[in-house]
């Protein structure tokens, strides 16, 4: 994993990864694993005026990274696909707007993905964020998310 997906995870000086989850999961994901234990795990509920959309973002804060980087990332995505029995994803700090969940046009912001029964999918570096390829993936994934009031967003 290169150093610049790492420094794209620091908000105000401080490692975070944050973790979205479309709706409100049964369970809080487990997010720590093995000796990875996060320093705090901050839920918020993100809404809509209406009454169909709800994102909760798990904002994961640690003193340093992991090392193993790509390791843990797939791990949050991993366990909060399976909490949240939905599609989810990874996104930079000020990435969310329910106008553009998973959409090509965010999909720089967005650095993980993953569905339910498949596999989890990080990005390996900044530059991969702005190939087509990638836009692709991330826009595939919001097909998946069904019939949520999004999804002709």
């Amino acid at each position: 994993m290169t150093a610049d997906l790492a420094s794209g995870l620091r908000f105000a000086a401080q490692p975070v990864v944050s973790v979205f989850v479309p709706g409100v999961p049964a369970r809080v994901p487990e997010f720590a694993d093995g000796d990875v234990v996060p320093v705090a795990v901050q839920a918020y509920s993100l809404e809509r005026d209406d009454r169909y959309a709800c994102v909760t973002e798990y904002d994961v804060v640690f003193d340093e990274l992991p090392p193993l980087l790509h390791r843990y990332l797939t791990h949050c995505l991993r366990v909060a696909c399976a909490a949240g029995e939905t599609v989810v994803w990874l996104g930079f700090e000020g990435s969310f707007h329910f106008d553009q969940l998973l959409t090509e046009a965010n999909a720089p912001q967005v650095y993980g993905v993953c569905a339910p029964g498949g596999e989890p999918v990080v990005t390996p570096d900044l530059r991969t964020l702005a190939t087509p390829q990638w836009r692709l993936l991330v826009a595939a994934h919001r097909g998946l998310l069904g019939g949520g009031s999004w999804s002709g967003r």
